[in-house]
């Protein structure tokens, strides 16, 4: 494909009728310059991932696959550098209050891209969540066939998985050298979701039958005859070069240590992870102070509504409730059909909350077979631009007696509404932002709002039992859980077992739910202290707002003023909120 040619501004000459007077270019306008950059750094973004790009539904990309080389990160790296160069040359204090918010958003994204650098994700990092086992066999689920074009660059993409998983050997091949080394769990993990898609026959893969129930417009006995033929001549042996390696070559040199502060440079990682995923200048000692109050804070929450429901202790009523037969359905189709009136019933209430309500559409759909044993309990998946299919609330249906009613009601409104559903449709629908602030953003927004969601949810009686109100204590300590271990793990020393076994007591979690969340932490240092921090800080900001306008607090224009520039970084959240509030004061006066 073509490089996209980016926009420039053209300037006019101004002429007189001298021959001999020097022409002089007019001065580029601050708003339209950061427009351009704005453009050109979204273009950069799809030309770094064309896979996202194709899960937000920009069809161009579909027949490419992200270029992992060194080469591809120093092309990357050599885009958003100029770009960052540009944006420097501009006088913020000459544009409008959005633009200026566009500028704010868009100088935290490069800086944080660069400083994240220190971590060499590309030189260790191997993902039982995220790697490129799971999100290649996700393509059917947004890319899809609506005849023979579409086809054939689905079968373009799947010719290229064997050179993308070339370069990801290369790639931690060169980084252990350096010393740069995965954590052997992650390894293991890894290896075994490859033995479990690999053995599935080709025809029923998630290569090919993903694809066959959702195709239209061809030929579907053809469809189906060239999937299995490039899948079996290239996706599976691939996958299996790649299992081999981790397996056979990675996997002995791996580090039995847990921690990104055992990598070179972990401790500068880290520091830079916590600035990226929470947007605050803290330290990882002030972060797992804080959680340890906070488990304590709502600790006593969850002893004091236990009384109230006439048991001793948290831990031995948890302990009983899940041993209850009511809190358990037998059938995954019965847990989606349980969660499916969950949304509907969190849904009833938004127009209270907002006063803009998405028109996207939501479905509950189960997460796949080839990788919910590894997966959290539920996630959200937003829908695309062009409509193709809706968003979807993802949950994990697997071992379906293990998962427990009571807790499910905060996880649908955290997932779905008021929660993920209701932030991310919303600023995909807004049209006035540029789109990296539409599509995106910082993680301490997008989760903050989703577990501040939780707690409105408590607000407007969507939890319908006392028992379902323990289950949002047990979410809401499980985040503030996460500030201890996250930072135990990554600047402590913590092994997995301590952690395990924290989060085990303190949440009352399932075994198998809380190994898998513990083992996330691990791969993704920092990005678990982004629900707290960020719900936080969007309470502390509510507070405010409330104290000075007192009667004249209105929750929904609020709400609306959070969410309208996207999931912005908390710094600038701050900025837009006190800017709005200025103009709050000044009518009512």
């Amino acid at each position: 494909m073509s490089k996209v040619m980016l926009p420039v501004v053209v300037t006019a000459l101004m002429l007189t009728g001298c021959t001999h007077q020097t022409e002089r270019p007019t001065p580029i306008d601050p708003e339209a310059k950061l427009s351009g950059l704005s453009v050109q750094y979204w273009r950069s973004l799809l030309d770094n991932g064309p896979t996202w790009a194709s899960y937000l539904g920009h069809r161009p990309y579909d027949g490419r696959l992200p270029d992992l080389s060194a080469e591809g990160r120093a092309r990357h790296d050599s885009s958003l550098q100029s770009i960052r160069e540009s944006l420097s040359q501009i006088d913020l204090s000459t544009l409008s209050a959005d633009s200026r918010t566009t500028a704010d958003v868009l100088k935290s994204r490069l800086d944080t891209h660069f400083a994240s650098k220190v971590c060499q994700e590309w030189a260790w990092v191997v993902d039982q969540l995220s790697g490129p086992q799971v999100w290649l066999g996700e393509l059917p689920s947004y890319h899809i066939i609506d005849g023979p074009n579409r086809a054939d660059s689905l079968l373009q993409r799947y010719g290229q998985i064997d050179v993308l998983l070339r370069q990801q050997i290369f790639n931690l091949r060169a980084g252990a050298a350096d010393g740069w080394l995965a954590s052997k769990i992650n390894v293991t993990r890894v290896v075994e979701q490859l033995d479990t898609l690999l053995a599935q026959e080709v025809h029923k893969s998630a290569f090919v039958a993903p694809v066959l129930q959702r195709a239209s417009g061809v030929d579907p006995g053809i469809l189906r005859e060239r999937l299995s033929e490039v899948v079996q001549s290239h996706v599976y042996p691939a996958l299996r070069v790649y299992r081999d390696f981790l397996a056979q070559e990675l996997s002995p040199k791996s580090r039995m240590s847990v921690g990104v502060s055992h990598l070179p440079r972990g401790r500068e990682c880290y520091a830079a992870r916590i600035k990226r995923h929470t947007g605050l200048d803290l330290t990882a000692e002030q972060i797992h102070s804080l959680g340890l109050h906070e488990v304590s804070r709502i600790k006593k929450q969850m002893q004091n509504l236990v009384s109230e429901m006439g048991g001793a202790d948290v831990e031995s009523f948890l302990a009983d409730l899940a041993d209850t037969e009511e809190q358990h359905l037998n059938s995954r189709d019965e847990l989606l059909e349980y969660n499916r009136r969950l949304v509907e019933r969190a849904r009833r209430v938004i127009p209270k909350l907002v006063g803009r309500i998405p028109r996207t559409p939501l479905i509950v759909k189960p997460i796949e077979a080839f990788r919910e044993r590894d997966a959290p309990a539920a996630y959200y998946y937003r829908a695309p631009s062009d409509g193709s299919r809706p968003a979807a609330y993802y949950l994990n249906t697997h071992a379906p007696k293990t998962r427990l009613l009571y807790k499910m009601a905060a996880l649908a409104f955290h997932e779905a509404l008021p929660g993920h559903h209701l932030q991310i449709a919303l600023a995909g629908e807004n049209q006035t932002l540029p789109n990296f602030m539409r599509h995106g953003g910082q993680t301490a927004f997008v989760e903050g709002w989703a577990l501040y969601s939780e707690r409105l949810a408590d607000e407007f009686a969507l939890y319908e039992t006392a028992e379902e109100k323990l289950g949002a204590l047990t979410y809401e300590i499980w985040r503030a859980a996460r500030l201890v271990v996250d930072t135990g793990l990554h600047a402590m020393g913590w092994s997995r077992e301590r952690a395990i076994d924290y989060l085990a007591l303190h949440t009352g979690h399932d075994p198998g739910e809380v190994i898998n969340e513990i083992d996330r932490y691990i791969i993704w240092p920092g990005q678990a202290l982004a629900y707290k921090m960020g719900q936080l800080e969007i309470s502390r900001l509510r507070q405010e707002v409330e104290d000075t306008l007192g009667d004249g607090f209105d929750l929904r224009a609020f709400h609306d003023q959070v969410l309208h520039n996207g999931a912005l970084p908390m710094g600038v959240l701050r900025r837009v909120i006190e800017r709005w509030l200025g103009r709050e004061i000044s009518d009512k006066n």
